[in-house]
């Protein structure tokens, strides 16, 4: 079955996997196949309750040509003494009445009777992080049925929506449509290094055919070493992948 080919490559890209809190988001190392598929089926248009399955039984691979390196970026939210905008200073007749309760900060405590939550004292500033890939090139793949693979492609080229890395922060450098290979789930070891790779020998994690481990979620990248989780084996290429193909003077 042929490969449909991403280049997942930007300044900055995120896959979260196990964070529950708008205050913790992390990223693995690489790209997974859930944020991948996300990624599809918004270049095709799909609403958030479309049925997905045709999507996420294709078989998944991604090359970490240029792994870039993890960075954290440490945020806060509230606690300040900024007016807050005109719609949420009117959604609350009584806070309307008095324009000097219009500040900015998280509510941390809501009054029971009046709903109101804004009064200084119970505003306390919310504090997160989130972490991002910087400066990373991968290539993924994506193997099926023919027709569904060129459609993939199509949309990825002329995507339904805008498309993102994981964040809506995290616009691509480049476009995403690589183009289709015949190579089914070998294809790591035939594609062509990518022009800004940084390994000779990059690590590729393949979706295998039937579970080995227990269907767990995804972990960060230190616990695929020994196990697998989510039907993802990770290793290092055995043989090279071809060099980056070279610009020639006409």
């Amino acid at each position: 079955m042929p490969t449909g080919l991403l280049l997942l490559s930007a300044p900055m890209q995120s896959w979260g996997v196990h964070a529950r809190y708008e205050s913790h988001n992390d990223t693995l190392s690489r790209p997974t196949k859930s944020g991948v598929i996300g990624l599809v089926a918004n270049a095709l248009g799909h609403d958030r309750n479309d049925d997905l399955a045709h999507l996420a039984a294709l078989r998944f691979a991604v090359r970490a040509d240029r792994p870039g390196h993890l960075e954290r970026d440490d945020q806060t939210a509230g606690g300040g003494d900024f007016p807050l905008d005109i719609l949420t200073a009117t959604r609350d007749q009584r806070l309307a009445a008095d324009p000097s309760q219009f500040r900015y900060a998280a509510p941390r405590e809501v009054d029971p009777v009046t709903g109101a939550s804004w009064e200084k004292s119970t505003r306390k500033t919310v504090m997160g992080d989130k972490t991002y890939i910087i400066g990373g090139s991968f290539l993924a793949g994506l193997t099926g049925p023919a027709p569904l693979i060129e459609a993939v492609q199509d949309a990825l080229a002329r995507p339904a929506r805008l498309l993102y890395l994981g964040r809506r922060s995290c616009p691509p450098a480049g476009p995403i449509a690589y183009g289709i290979t015949d190579h089914d789930t070998d294809w790591p070891d035939h594609i062509p290094l990518l022009p800004d790779a940084t390994t000779d020998c990059p690590t590729a994690w393949q979706e295998t055919e039937t579970p080995t481990a227990p269907s767990l979620p995804e972990q960060p990248p230190t616990t695929y070493q020994r196990r697998d989780h989510r039907n993802l084996r990770m290793h290092t290429r055995t043989t090279t992948p071809p060099p980056a193909p070279q610009e020639t003077d006409l």
